[in-house]
C-alpha cells in the first residue's frame, strides 16, 4: 500500500510540476550553394543564422566552399528559420522548417533561396507558404517610393508596397527577389 502511495505521489508531482523530456541537440552539417538562376552570391564567410520564434538560436560562418556546421538545442519553437547575411547580401530568409528529420541532418541551402510556386504560378513565401502577400522586390536609385495610408483616426502610415512591388531603396541590385508582407521577410 505504501509503495502505491509513493509511486502515485511521484507521478502526481511530475504531472503537476511538469517535466521536460530530455531534448537532444541538433547538429547540422550544412552547405550553402549559389542559386543556378542567380549566381552573383559569394560563399566565403557568409553568416548563417537560425532563429526560432524570432529568437536567435545559433549562428556560424561558412568556409570558402560554403560549408558550415552548427549546433543548438531546440526548445518549444514552432518553426526554425534559416537566414544568411554577409557584406553585399541583405539578411534574407533561405529556408523555414517545422521539424528536423534527425538529430544530425545534412542540409543544402541556396542563395537566394529556390522559389516554390502555387497552382496558379504565384511565388509562395518560404515561411508561411502563402502567396497573397508576397511582392516582387524592386531596387531603386535612392528614391524609395512609398504609399501613404491615412486611417479614420488620423494616423498616417507609409508602406514601401506600391503598384504590386516592394520598393527596397538604394541598393542597385540585391540578391533577394521577393518580400512577404505577412512575415516581414525578404527571400
Amino acid at each position: 500500500m505504501r509503495l502505491t502511495i509513493y509511486i502515485s505521489a511521484i507521478f502526481l508531482s511530475a504531472l503537476l510540476l511538469g517535466f521536460r523530456l530530455s531534448i537532444n541537440p541538433v547538429h547540422i552539417k550544412g552547405h550553402v550553394k549559389k542559386n543556378p538562376k542567380n549566381s552573383f552570391a559569394y560563399l566565403d564567410g557568409v553568416d548563417v543564422i537560425i532563429k526560432g520564434d524570432n529568437k536567435v538560436l545559433a549562428h556560424t560562418f561558412t568556409d570558402n566552399k560554403g560549408n558550415f556546421e552548427i549546433r543548438f538545442t531546440p526548445g518549444k519553437e514552432r518553426s526554425f528559420d534559416f537566414f544568411v547575411f554577409a557584406p553585399g547580401i541583405d539578411t534574407m530568409l533561405i529556408s523555414s522548417l517545422k521539424t528536423f528529420d534527425s538529430d544530425t541532418p545534412e542540409m543544402s541551402f541556396y542563395i537566394p533561396a529556390l522559389k516554390k510556386r502555387d497552382f496558379l504560378g504565384q511565388i509562395l513565401c518560404l515561411k508561411c507558404n502563402k502567396s497573397d502577400k508576397v511582392y516582387k522586390i524592386r531596387y531603386g536609385d535612392g528614391l524609395t517610393l512609398t504609399k501613404r495610408h491615412i486611417a479614420k483616426s488620423g494616423d498616417t502610415t507609409y508602406s514601401p508596397i506600391v503598384n504590386g512591388y516592394y520598393n527596397a531603396g538604394t541598393c542597385i541590385a540585391g540578391l533577394a527577389t521577393y518580400y512577404c508582407d505577412r512575415d516581414k521577410m525578404i527571400f
